[in-house]
C-alpha cells in the first residue's frame, strides 16, 4: 500500500503549522464482527460491507481490496464508525446510503460518489424535544439483515427500520420522515425492527413498490408470558398497512428458555417465493432484544420458503430448514425440532433459478448448505474443516493455532454476486471469507474459501508500545486477538501471542519491558475461547518469538484466590501488569477492576509471589478492599513503580521505592483534576507515559483537564506537575519519541483538539508548541493509544478502535 500523503498547509486561522505526513496500516487482517453485505442488484462490481464498530468498506474488484469510506471520522465523531445498515439506490449506482450511530449521536449518512464524500441527515425525531430515534451499529441485534432500504422503483423512498423507534418511510430523500405501524391485531406497533426488505418484483402504488417484508423482534405481539409474538409482517400496499406474515413457526415451549420464540434474521426473494431465516437464542439474563449471534447459542433455528400470490398473500408456509448433518443424533426434549442451532444467512442465486445457499449460526461448526430446488434438498458445501475448503491466509487464524478448529463463528450473512455466480462471501466475528469457484459444489468438487480481508482492519486496539531496541518495533495489545509483535511494520501480523503448542493468549490489557532490556516481555493476557490458555501473566526472553506463563498467586489471600481461579474461565480479563526497568520485579494488578488489595509482586519470574502492602498519606496500612491502583514501572531507577488511582481530594498518586513491595501514597501536584486514573478497556479514558532515560517524568493525556508533565522528585519524595497545553486544548492520548534533531526534549504526539482544530499533533518542546501532522481525510475515529518511536524521529503510533493500528512517517 502506497503511503497516502497529507496536504502541507499553514492554517492561518487556527495558527496551527500543519507537516506533511503519510498513513498506512500495520496490518492485522480478519480481525473483527464484520456484520453484512450488499451488492448493487443492477450494476456489476458494486460490494460493500458494514463493521460493527470499524464503518463500511467498499471492494475494489480489480486490486481485490477493500476500501474504508470512514478514515475522515475524527475521534469526536466517531459514531460515523457505527454502521447498523447500508443501502444502496438500484437507479443510481454511485448512490449509497448508511444508517449510523452511538445512540448519543443518530444519523443517515449519504454519499453520492461510492462513499467518497459525506453527507449526514437527522434520524427521525420521536418527540417534543428534539430527540433522533436511537441507531448503533454495535448493538444486540446486529447481525441481522439491513434496516435501511432505498426503494429500486423511486429512489426518493426510503424505509428505516430502528432497535427501540419503529418502522419509519420517507418520500423525500431522508429530509422528512413519517413512521408505519406495523401491529399484531389490537396490538401496539413493534418497536424494534429487525430488518426490512422490497420484492424487487413488486409493483408500485402510490409511488412506491408495494410488496415490503419486515421482522421484529416480536415484543409487541406476544400474547403473553414473555413469548415471542409474530415476527415478520407484510405489506401490499407501500406500508400504509402491514399484516401478519401467515405460517411461521411456533415457538418451541419449556426448558426454562427466557422470552422464547423466533426471530427472523435475513430474507431473499426469489420470483413468487419468499424465504426467511429464524433464529431462537437461548441466553442468561435475556431480554427482548437479545436475538443476535453475540448473545451465545442458539437452541433452535428455521428456514421457511413462503409461496406468495400476485397480491402477496401466502399460498403456501413451508418448513424447508436443512437437516442436522452437524449432529445427526442430537435431540432437545424440550424442542419439536431436531437443531440446537440457527439458521441466518440466505441467499438467492439471481443467474441460476431455484439455486439457494443458506448458512447456520452458533452452530458447531457453523455450515453453508447449496440447494438447487428451491429449498427443497440441501447440501453442506462448508462445514467445520470436514466439508469444503479454506484457505486461511492469515497466519493467527490457522487451525493449529486456534485448538485444531475452524474459527469461524457468527456467520449471520452470507451473498452472492448477483453478476458472477461463482463468487460468494460470508462473514464472520473474524473478518470476511470469500470464494470464487462456487459452482464447483454443481459437480461435486470442493468449494474453497479464503480469507478475503485485504484493507479490512477494524479490531480494537488498546495499548501500543515501540521498544527503543531490538528487532521488535512494536508491541501491540489487541482486542480479542491478545496482541502481536511487529518487526516489519509493512507485513500483516503473525501468530506471536501463543504457547509452545501455537494456542493463542487472547485480550490483554497492557504489555511492559525493560527500555535496557527490551528483549523481556510481560503481559497479562485472558484464556482463549477454547480453554486451551489460561489467563494470567506470560512472559517473552526473546522479544515476543517465545511465551511462558508464569505461575499464579494462589494462598496469598481469599480474594486473590477467587479472581485467580476467575482467570481460569475463557476470556477472563487478567488485569494488569509493570516490571522494573532492570527487569527483576514483576507487579500484577489482578483482574478487573484494578484494586490495589489484589496487587502482587514477585522477584523470581513467578516461583514466589507475595502481595504488595500500600500505606496512606499518614503512613497508615490501608485496609480497604476496592481502592483502585494501576502501576508502572519508572523507566530509569529499577527501585521506583509509580501508583495512579481515584484522585479525590488529591490522594490518587502513589509511589513504590521498594521495587514495588510496598506503596506509599503522596499528595498530587496542585491543581491535578479529581479523576480516575486506574481505568482499562473501555475505562482507560486517561493515558500515561513515562518517560524513558528521564528519571520520574510522567506524562498524561487528561482529555478536557489537558496535558499534564508530572515529575517525582525521589530525594523530596513528592510529585510535582504542570499543565503544559493551553486552555480548551483536548489531549486525548499522549506519546514520546525521539527527540528531533539538536533537541533536548523528547518528541510528543497526541490526538485532539488544539487552537479549536482536531486532529494529530507533534510537539517538539514539551508542548508549548504544536505542529499538526494529518490532514481531514486520515483521523481514523476512535482513537484508543499513542506512542512515538525512540529510533525513527516523527514517527506516531495510532492504536485505533475503528481502524487498527496504523504509522505515520514525515514526508
Amino acid at each position: 500500500m502506497i503511503l497516502e500523503e497529507s496536504k502541507s498547509a499553514i492554517d492561518l486561522n487556527m495558527n496551527n503549522r500543519i507537516e506533511k505526513y503519510g498513513y498506512k496500516s500495520i496490518s492485522v487482517p480478519g480481525g473483527g464482527f464484520v456484520t453484512g453485505f450488499v451488492f448493487h442488484q443492477a450494476v456489476p462490481n458494486i460490494l460493500y460491507c458494514r463493521t460493527d464498530i470499524g464503518g463500511c468498506y467498499r471492494y475494489d474488484f480489480e486490486n481485490n481490496y477493500w476500501v474504508s469510506l470512514i478514515d475522515h471520522a475524527t475521534g469526536d465523531n466517531a459514531w460515523e464508525t457505527y454502521p447498523l445498515a447500508i443501502a444502496l439506490d438500484m437507479q443510481n449506482p454511485s448512490y449509497v446510503y448508511t444508517m449510523v450511530g452511538d445512540f448519543r449521536v443518530n444519523k443517515i449518512g449519504f454519499s453520492e460518489d461510492f462513499g467518497a464524500h459525506w453527507i449526514y441527515y437527522d434520524a427521525p425525531i420521536i418527540d417534543e424535544n428534539g430527540n433522533a430515534a436511537a441507531i448503533h451499529g454495535n448493538a444486540s441485534g446486529r447481525s441481522t439483515g439491513e434496516r435501511l432500504v432505498v426503494d429500486p422503483k423511486n429512489p426518493k423512498v426510503l424505509y428505516l427500520g430502528t432497535m427501540k423507534h419503529g418502522l419509519w418511510k420517507t418520500i423525500d430523500g431522508c429530509r422528512t420522515w413519517t413512521r408505519l405501524q406495523v401491529a399484531y391485531p389490537e396490538k401496539d406497533s413493534e418497536d424494534n425492527i429487525c430488518f426490512v426488505e422490497i420484492d424487487p418484483k413488486s409493483e408500485v402504488v402510490s409511488g412506491s413498490s408495494k410488496r415490503i417484508i419486515v421482522a421484529t423482534n416480536g415484543k409487541k405481539g406476544s400474547l403473553g408470558d414473555d413469548i415471542r409474538g409474530q415476527s415478520v409482517y407484510i405489506s401490499n400496499d407501500g406500508g400504509v398497512n402491514f399484516n401478519p406474515l401467515k405460517g411461521e413457526p411456533e415457538p418451541v415451549l419449556g426448558g426454562g428458555r427466557d422470552y422464547p420464540g423466533y426471530v427472523a434474521q435475513r430474507a431473499s426473494f426469489m420470483g413468487k417465493y419468499l424465504f426467511i431465516s429464524y433464529a431462537a437464542y437461548n441466553v442468561g439474563n435475556s431480554n427482548w432484544d437479545t436475538y443476535g449471534c453475540d448473545f451465545g447459542r442458539c437452541y433452535d433455528g428455521a428456514l421457511y420458503r413462503y409461496e406468495l400470490d400476485e397480491e402477496g398473500e401466502v399460498i403456501q408456509a413451508l418448513d424447508i430448514t436443512p437437516e442436522n448433518l452437524i449432529d445427526p443424533d442430537f435431540y432437545d426434549k424440550n424442542s419439536k425440532r431436531r437443531l440446537g442451532y440457527g439458521i441466518s444467512g440466505i441467499c438467492a442465486d439471481s443467474q441460476s433459478e431455484g439455486t439457494l445457499i443458506c448458512s447456520t449460526i452458533l452452530a458447531k461448526p457453523d455450515t453453508i448448505y447449496r440447494s438447487t430446488d428451491y429449498g427443497i434438498r440441501w447440501e453442506p458445501i462448508l462445514s467445520g474443516l470436514t466439508v469444503g475448503n479454506i484457505d486461511f491466509n492469515v497466519s493467527y487464524q490457522r487451525p493449529e493455532y486456534n485448538g485444531n478448529a475452524s474459527l469461524i463463528h457468527w456467520m449471520s450473512d452470507i451473498k452472492i454476486n448477483p453478476f458472477d455466480r461463482n463468487m460468494a462471501l460470508f462473514n464472520t466475528g473474524a473478518g470476511i471469507f470469500m470464494t470464487k469457484n462456487l459452482t464447483k459444489s454443481e459437480q461435486g468438487e470442493a468449494v474453497t474459501w479464503g480469507c478475503c480481508d485485504d484493507g479490512v482492519e477494524e479490531n480494537v486496539h488498546l495499548n501500543v508500545y515501540s521498544p527503543p531496541s531490538g528487532e521488535v518495533k512494536v508491541i501491540d495489545i489487541i482486542g480479542d486477538y491478545g496482541g502481536f509483535v511487529f518487526k516489519d511494520l509493512d507485513k500483516p501480523a503473525e501468530n506471536t501471542f501463543a504457547n509452545h503448542n501455537k494456542d493463542r493468549w487472547i485480550t490483554a490489557m497492557n504489555a511492559d519491558y525493560p527500555d535496557n532490556y527490551s528483549n523481556i516481555i510481560v503481559v497479562a493476557p485472558r484464556g482463549n475461547w477454547t480453554g486451551k490458555t489460561k489467563g494470567g501473566i506470560i512472559a517473552s526472553f526473546d522479544r515476543g518469538e517465545n511465551w511462558q506463563q508464569l505461575s499464579d498467586p494462589f494462598g496469598i489471600t481469599e480474594e486473590i484466590d477467587e479472581v485467580v481461579k476467575s482467570l481460569k474461565k475463557p476470556n477472563v480479563t487478567a488485569g494488569w501488569v509493570a516490571i522494573s526497568s532492570d527487569g527483576k520485579a514483576i507487579l500484577w494488578a489482578i483482574g478487573d477492576p484494578l484494586y490495589f488489595s489484589r496487587l502482587v509482586y514477585t522477584e523470581d519470574f513467578g516461583n514466589t509471589w507475595f502481595k504488595v502492602k500500600v500505606f496512606d498519606t499518614k503512613g497508615d496500612l490501608i485496609s480497604k478492599e476496592k481502592v483502585p491502583l494501576k502501576v508502572m514501572a519508572d523507566r530509569v531507577n529499577s527501585e521506583i513503580f509509580f501508583g495512579f488511582g481515584d484522585n479525590i481530594n488529591g490522594k490518587g498518586f502513589y509511589v513504590s521505592r521498594d521495587k514495588g513491595k510496598s506503596f506509599h501514597q503522596i499528595e498530587s501536584p496542585n491543581g491535578f483534576p479529581e479523576v480516575n486514573l486506574a481505568g482499562i478497556d473501555g475505562k482507560q479514558i486517561y493515558e500515561i507515559r513515562v518517560e524513558a532515560e528521564n528519571e520520574g517524568v510522567i506524562w498524561m493525556a487528561m482529555e478536557q483537564y489537558g496535558l499534564w508533565k508530572v515529575i517525582y522528585d525521589n530525594k523530596l519524595n513528592v510529585f510535582n506537575g504542570v499543565k503544559t497545553s493551553k486552555p480548551n486544548d483536548f489531549i486525548k492520548g499522549i506519546g514520546v519519541g525521539k527527540p528531533a534533531v539538536g533537541s533536548n526534549f523528547k518528541s510528543l504526539y497526541t490526538s485532539g483538539t488544539i487552537n479549536g482544530q482536531y486532529g494529530f499533533y507533534r510537539s517538539d518542546d514539551e508542548g508549548n508548541h504544536w505542529i499538526r501532522i494529518n490532514d481531514d481525510k486520515h483521523q481514523y475515529g476512535d482513537i484508543r493509544s499513542i506512542s512515538g518511536d525512540p529510533r525513527v524521529f516523527g514517527r506516531i503510533y495510532l492504536a485505533t478502535g475503528t481502524r487498527g493500528l496504523v504509522y505515520g512517517d514525515r514526508i
